[in-house]
């Protein structure tokens, strides 16, 4: 294969100057992203992935003359400007034009930009934008990076952005090559027929993940205990810089009201989390990086690719839903070096539980499984899309729409009539064609017509010292009270004032202490994966084999607890273990993660007529005070049953998901079918069908 420095003659030095060396990975792509093949990356976190794909993407346009365009679409606005601020530099020192258009911020980048950085909603603003320069923009593209491709597949962001390739081909007249990138990616195949790669298109999966050294511990008292940890961390491990990641923002509010106030960074922590003003979170990142010495306690907003620098040790408090999720946490820390160090943090009366989901993580991780997603069609991201092309075309008609997403055309033309019954378009004086109605204008006003995210919260303004520093959900104002002492945005506030007029703020002042009251972040989604779930069962099966490492003394007798507990269930012909919860219950050892087992504990509750049941779920199984015979529930097997039972629960699923806020927009039959897509899994299927036709009779243990 030439050197790099032939097959790149422009961009090698900028893009690879300071790397002592390439990854093989990064060698591998030059030649089919030269030659305009569509392609899917996966390789690990801040191994340079970025850098790989741009360096040849930036090389054609400059041997196009200017003539082609890269879009680099993130899934996040805060990625959006790490990358700017990496690549920035390079593009300057080209003699390129470079801009970048998210909701936060719209840099043209000239009237000729070569690169625009930009999430998939603010791309649909953009091809349907009037404004000249971007238009003719539009017309140059000729590739498509997708970074951290992972939560857009079968996702509705992805579906939106699916969408949004389609209309770029048909506005271009010709095949727009499309690059995938990221460090977890489930299934290949999933990736290029979500988002329509060619069938030639290249896989590259590169082996440098890194060995992971797990450390788990159990803190029975979770203030002082941990404050000692970080400072063990600091002073006796010589960890400088700390990653620490929490489930929640209260957790977060929590932790840091605790660890900048006490402990070896006191003075040191940074907070990062979504309701963050965007200026507070890239200052966060801006100091966590400059400094020698930080702790930065993070909700999911980190994962995502954001360079903070060089991280000693990344700390998860309590461990994330998802083998995703975990190894995109993990593959922040030690990027320099060969190894990942990882301390996970049990507490609280989940401990148990905790740390079984810290060992089925790891045991995942180190084989490279993460979750799958099956395909979704998701028809609302079709009631957004055709909002976002009758802004651009300010008429339309159904055929061409159905010319538009041929293999969509029934869908179509059922959402299409549904939204001219209901004010959402109205027939135009042209015959065939409609305009946007009374609905239209308001989501237009409110600049909702290119997102498909859930329907937002009534958000109130945070003052603090004249300053307004965040944004509040209404859940949240309706948990405060005038004097409430609480952690939130990162400091310890006195609520002074709540204005639920026409301003809507809260207003706070500094507070010396904190009262013992629990705001809480509600919203849909923490939900364990069936692989989390499956991995965990080999976990507790594993008894009498080799102490799985990294455990401390406290984490290795809940372990050692949990699988004498499982040792001791009885099996029944259904593959189902069930023992006995200290509190008398059945528990039966189910496996199949947070939403299954939610679903059983329905179709039980439902079964059972007796006043005095008590049942309740979580993602590893069912505690219920009867013994359960699991044929006599009605648990749907197929598709279509899916689809029926959803029917019966929607409701109770619409609080379940995150649903985007065009669902209601649809025909009754396709939100249910929605809903049930989210809810579908073959895997469910298939353990529903053996527990309502294999016996729920003891088979094997003592009963």
């Amino acid at each position: 294969m030439p050197s790099p420095l032939l097959l790149l003659p422009n961009t090698y030095r900028a893009f690879y100057g300071a790397f002592p060396a390439l990854h093989p990975f990064q060698r591998q792509v030059i030649d089919p992203l030269l030659n305009g093949q569509d392609l899917v990356l996966q390789s690990a976190t801040g191994s340079g992935k970025t850098e790989a794909v741009l360096a040849p993407c930036i090389e054609r346009v400059i041997q196009s003359g200017r003539a082609l365009a890269v879009v680099y679409i993130v899934p996040t606005r805060a990625l959006a400007v790490d990358i700017e601020r990496r690549i920035g530099p390079v593009i300057t020192r080209l003699g390129l034009s470079m801009g970048m258009r998210t909701g936060d911020v719209k840099r043209a980048g000239g009237a000729r930009p070569d690169l625009l950085i930009t999430t998939p909603e603010s791309l649909d603003v953009a091809l349907g934008s009037a404004n000249a320069d971007l238009r003719q923009f539009v017309q140059r593209i000729g590739s498509v990076i997708i970074d951290e491709v992972h939560p857009l597949v079968h996702a509705y962001r992805g579906r939106q952005l699916s969408c949004l390739l389609q209309r770029l081909e048909r506005r271009a007249d010709k095949p727009v090559q499309k690059i995938a990138l990221s460090a977890t990616i489930a299934n290949i195949d999933a990736v290029i027929a979500c988002f329509g790669l060619r069938a030639d298109a290249a896989r590259l999966i590169a082996p440098v993940q890194r060995d992971i050294l797990p450390h788990l511990v159990h803190l029975k008292n979770d203030t002082a205990e941990l404050v000692q940890l970080i400072d063990d961390l600091h002073e006796r491990y010589h960890y400088q810089k700390i990653l620490l990641f929490a489930n929640s923002r209260s957790r977060c509010d929590r932790l840091f009201s605790l660890l900048n106030h006490d402990g070896a960074f006191q003075g040191m922590a940074e907070l990062h989390y979504s309701n963050l003003k965007p200026k507070a979170r890239q200052e966060a990142e801006h100091r966590f990086r400059r400094r020698t010495q930080a702790l930065c306690i993070a909700t999911s907003t980190l994962e995502l690719g954001i360079d903070i620098g060089d991280v000693d040790g990344v700390v998860l408090y309590e461990p994330p839903d998802s083998a995703s999720a975990f190894l995109q946490r993990i593959g922040r820390a030690n990027r320099r070096a060969g190894q990942t160090q990882v301390w996970g943090i049990c507490r609280g009366e989940s401990a148990q539980r905790q740390l079984l989901q810290f060992l089925g993580l790891l045991h995942l991780s180190r084989q490279g499984i993460v979750e799958t997603t099956p395909p979704r069609t998701l028809p609302s991201v079709f009631v957004q899309q055709i909002l976002s092309c009758l802004y651009e075309k300010k008429r339309l008609s159904p055929e061409a729409l159905c010319n538009l997403f041929p293999e969509h055309k029934p869908i179509l033309e059922d959402v299409f009539a549904r939204m001219a019954q209901t004010g959402w378009l109205r027939k135009d004086a042209i015959p065939g064609l409609f305009r946007g109605s009374w609905r239209y204008r308001d989501c237009f006003m409110d600049r909702r017509i290119w997102s498909n995210f859930p329907e937002p919260e009534e958000e109130y303004a945070l003052e603090f010292a004249g300053e307004t520093i965040a944004d509040l959900p209404q859940s949240i104002v309706r948990q405060l009270a005038l004097g409430d002492r609480v952690p939130l945005i990162g400091k310890r506030l006195r609520i002074t004032g709540i204005d639920t007029g026409q301003r809507k703020r809260v207003v706070a002042q500094p507070a010396e202490h904190l009262d013992d009251k629990d705001i809480f972040w509600a919203g849909a989604g923490f939900q364990v994966s069936y692989e989390v779930a499956q991995a965990v069962r080999q976990v507790l099966q594993n008894e009498g084999a080799e102490s799985p490492d990294g455990l401390f003394s406290r984490a290795q007798k809940l372990l050692s607890n949990a699988q004498a507990r499982y040792a001791h269930t009885v099996q029944l012909h259904n593959g189902i273990a069930v023992g006995r919860t200290p509190g008398g219950l059945y528990r039966y050892h189910t496996h199949l993660g947070a939403i299954g087992n939610a679903m059983v504990q329905w179709a039980i509750a439902r079964a059972t007529a007796e006043g005095d049941l008590t049942v309740a779920s979580d993602a590893l199984g069912i505690d219920c005070s009867h013994w359960i015979d699991f044929q006599s529930l009605s648990l749907p097997t197929t598709r279509d049953a899916f689809q029926q039972w959803a029917e019966q629960h929607v409701e109770t699923l619409t609080g379940l998901f995150s649903l985007n806020a065009f669902v209601s927009a649809l025909p009754r039959a396709y939100q249910v079918a929605e809903i049930a897509e989210f809810l579908f899994d073959p895997r469910l299927a298939e353990a529903f069908h053996t527990y309502r036709t294999q016996s729920s009779d003891i088979a094997s243990g003592d009963p």
